[in-house]
């Protein structure tokens, strides 16, 4: 866990724009919100219990675009279910499955998002 939030907070600090993409309910954010301050850090959330849409809908990867102005092929999506990696490639976003932090932070070597 903390080895994630030091790799989260270390793209951030790097100047990498980051925004959160979630299926919690809206009062189970809240609260995670409350505990872990780590999740404020990110530009912006998008939370399905807010929005009545759940990944991997292409819906919700559309909302989530157009809400924060991305360009998904520009854009890489981390997610730990494989359905959701599917959903984003599906449509149009770079994306990689999220096991561990080491090899989340291979990943990010390989696609030159960090050194």
């Amino acid at each position: 866990y903390e080895d994630s939030v030091a790799l989260l907070e270390d793209l951030i600090d790097d100047g990498n724009d980051v925004t959160l993409l979630t299926n919690w309910a809206s009062d189970t954010f809240r609260e995670a919100r409350a505990r872990f301050p780590f999740l404020e850090k990110p530009r912006g959330v998008t939370v399905s219990g807010d929005i009545g849409l759940i990944k991997p809908d292409r819906a919700i990867y559309d909302h989530h675009v157009a809400s924060f102005e991305l360009d998904p092929s520009a854009s890489l999506f981390i997610d730990d279910s494989q359905k959701n990696v599917d959903g984003a490639k599906a449509a149009g976003w770079q994306a990689v499955l999220f096991t561990d932090a080491p090899t989340l932070k291979a990943d990010l070597e390989r696609l030159g998002i960090v050194a």
